[in-house]
């Protein structure tokens, strides 16, 4: 998937999300996104680490800055929180070129983008730790989830595990694994 590409779903990204009801802040797009990439296998091709608040891409950070620049997203300020990422006037466009991957997107906005911060936090990490760990049990995941993330206490890492293990098993009738 090219530039051109990851682009233009990103702008369907986005688009869902606000369907949905998203708030649609940079939180939102990162866990989307990596969701999108690891469990639905959308090639985007970003790199996400273990980050302050969970996993995150500084490729992404740089794509939807560059995205806001050629007015394909926007940011409409918010007096609570940061900002919200909105289709730019060129970001229509994008978004009507093809369908692919819309099923995955829209999965990906139904589950996560109505989540808050927190708990997008939580499940992400709890996902991205047992991406990185195949194999270990649930408890062990949310036991190294709060190793690595003090504030993230024991009873929310494992409701966290539960909450990716029903994104996953719901994920499986999309991939078909």
């Amino acid at each position: 998937m090219d530039r051109f590409d990851h682009r233009e779903l990103l702008c369907r990204l986005v688009d869902a999300m606000h369907q949905q009801g998203s708030w649609v802040g940079e939180t939102h797009i990162q866990k989307c996104s990596m969701f999108l990439q690891k469990l639905l296998q959308v090639p985007t091709d970003y790199q996400f680490i273990l980050y302050k608040h969970g996993p995150y891409s500084f490729d992404l950070r740089t794509e939807l800055a560059e995205m806001r620049v050629r007015y394909l997203l926007d940011l409409k300020p918010n007096r609570v929180y940061a900002p919200s990422y909105i289709l730019g006037h060129r970001g229509r466009l994008h978004i009507e070129i093809s369908n692919e991957f819309q099923n995955e997107i829209d999965f990906v906005s139904r589950e996560l983008s109505r989540k808050n911060v927190v708990e997008l936090e939580r499940v992400a990490t709890v996902y991205y730790v047992s991406e990185a760990n195949p194999g270990l049990s649930k408890p062990k995941v949310a036991e190294l989830v709060c190793q690595l993330k003090s504030h993230i206490k024991p009873p929310q890492a494992i409701s966290a595990a539960d909450e990716v293990e029903r994104i996953v098993d719901a994920a499986s009738e999309i991939t078909g694994r």
